[in-house]
């Protein structure tokens, strides 16, 4: 519910800041890149007797967008691919199953901007984000390891098939691949050139969504393995993103030249 109505309060903002610009807007646009630290937590307190949660490192690449709605306020969207994953040691079995994830990843996200100073290239501006991020679940692979040798295995989202002997292979059951997440974080908006922006953020996520609904299993049958999935993710990350500055008024004024220009 709460996710509901963040994207639906951020979405209807933008859309009537649009509507009232009937000439265009300005807004950046660039590609962005991060570094991410990750650790899953258990729905379940018993979960943690049996299953311990390490850290683990990821990254991510891809786009962002950002759009003044009013004098302090932005419009901020990303999209990007996200490389994460779940590093759990089985206490009971001594076994350590270290997973990594790809997802593709949309934050939407309400920008509030202040002045942070004079800089010799313009002003520089420091901003606190906060809003809803939605994510879809591509796929996967790990390893299972302990005193013996490394199983190395690929996800598949089913049900494992009766019988089944195959060791490459980690099944999850009941997957949940939408997922939605809570982003808040803090960052500097400083300025290279005339209409380009370096936005550097740090920011916190906190997952939504369990990987899996309440009867999902991660398990690979053959070595009686299995995981919990009632897991979601507490995530730290550190990102750059280098946008150019895109004025839509000054771009019709330009066709309106030219056609002017044709006319005569």
């Amino acid at each position: 519910m709460i996710r509901h109505i963040l994207i639906i309060s951020i979405l209807l903002g933008a859309t009537n800041y649009a509507n009232s610009q009937p000439t265009g807007v300005k807004y950046n646009i660039g590609p962005k890149a991060g570094f991410n630290i990750y650790k899953s937590r258990f729905q379940f307190s018993e979960d943690e007797q049996v299953f311990d949660q390490k850290m683990k490192l990821g990254f991510q690449v891809g786009g962002t967008f950002d759009m003044p709605l009013k004098e302090m306020i932005h419009f901020a969207a990303e999209l990007y691919y996200s490389h994460k994953g779940k590093k759990t040691f089985i206490t009971d079995a001594g076994l350590t199953n270290d997973a990594t994830y790809h997802f593709i990843e949309a934050p939407i996200l309400l920008r509030f901007t202040f002045i942070g100073g004079k800089v010799s290239s313009g002003t520089m501006k420091w901003h606190m984000d906060i809003g809803p991020s939605i994510s879809y679940w591509l796929g996967g692979k790990g390893n299972l390891y302990a005193d013996g040798p490394t199983v190395d295995y690929k996800i598949v989202f089913s049900e494992p098939p009766p019988n089944n002997s195959e060791f490459d292979k980690m099944y999850i059951s009941n997957a949940n691949r939408w997922q939605w997440g809570l982003v808040a974080g803090l960052g500097i908006n400083y300025p290279i050139y005339k209409g380009q922006v370096v936005f550097v953020d740090l920011r916190a996520g906190f997952g939504g969504t369990n990987l899996g609904k309440h009867d999902s299993e991660a398990s690979i049958p053959i070595l009686g393995f299995s995981d919990s999935m009632d897991v979601r993710f507490l995530e730290f990350a550190i990102s750059a993103a280098y946008t150019f500055e895109i004025d839509w008024v000054k771009r019709f004024k330009g066709k309106s030249t030219v056609k002017d220009r044709k006319k005569s």
